[in-house]
């Protein structure tokens, strides 16, 4: 419902498409409240049981890291998804004027009208040199991403669950996340979060969060607001729904 890239009758097929799935079902799980929400908007659910499962975090004590074949010269700034406009990355370059962090923004690029989008944002705040596409990237370097940078930032405008921001919570980093969909349900109150995209506020919601956030004692609550979405709990869950059946 939010893909800019598909036309309202395409919209309206697949959502007859997934009704009848719906009724086909014995039980409904979604991964956060805002799908539930979206779903009982968009859908009609009946007296189908749900339940909200949230997804785990990928990355424990076992993770590779390997190092990437881009490395900021200076400390820098992380964003990672397919740039697509819903990403909302062309607000981001805003942010960089008023310090000397980099914009490393990695994924598949799957609409270069948007990039060009992203790129004459960053050459309007004269800050072009300082915001790096990856491309494509590697679990392993992903992660070496997450670990050495200064903080995340994601001010996305739909996400069903957002899961690279408990992927880089995992590292303990500070999240700078928009307050739309589903992020405030995953960041809870150890992220940080733009209200609004104008510049200015984002330059002021960076700068603070980055001042509040420095305490090795922050970054473990980080960490285990991470750590709090498990695949095991999730498994459980899952497996607590299939006994019903039997």
């Amino acid at each position: 419902m939010h893909d800019y890239r598909l036309s309202a009758s395409k919209k309206k097929e697949e959502l007859r498409k997934l009704q009848v799935k719906i009724d086909q079902a014995s039980y409904l799980t979604v991964i956060s409240e805002f799908t539930l929400k979206e779903v009982k908007t968009h859908l009609t659910i009946g007296n189908i049981p749900v339940q909200v499962i949230h997804n785990g975090c990928n990355f424990s004590s076992q993770t590779v890291i390997t190092i990437p074949s881009y490395i900021p010269p200076a400390n820098f700034l992380f964003t990672i998804g397919t740039v697509v406009p819903k990403k909302n990355f062309h607000v981001l370059p805003a942010i960089l004027t008023k310090n000397n962090l980099f914009l490393v923004i990695a994924g598949v690029n799957h609409d270069i009208d948007y990039k060009r989008k992203i790129e004459a944002e960053a050459k309007k705040w004269k800050v072009q040199d300082r915001v790096i596409f990856t491309g494509s990237i590697s679990e392993e370097e992903k992660s070496w991403y997450y670990k050495h940078c200064t903080a995340f930032v994601f001010p996305s405008l739909a996400e069903g669950f957002g899961l690279p921001v408990i992927e880089a919570m995992y590292f303990g980093k500070p999240v700078f996340l928009s307050s739309l969909a589903s992020l405030p349900e995953i960041g809870g109150n150890v992220a940080n979060y733009f209200l609004n995209f104008d510049p200015q506020h984002m330059q002021e919601v960076l700068e603070k969060g980055l001042h509040e956030n420095k305490s090795t004692t922050r970054s473990v609550e980080i960490c285990q607001r991470a750590c709090s979405f498990s695949w095991e709990k999730a498994a459980q869950k899952y497996r607590n729904i299939y006994q019903t059946f039997f």
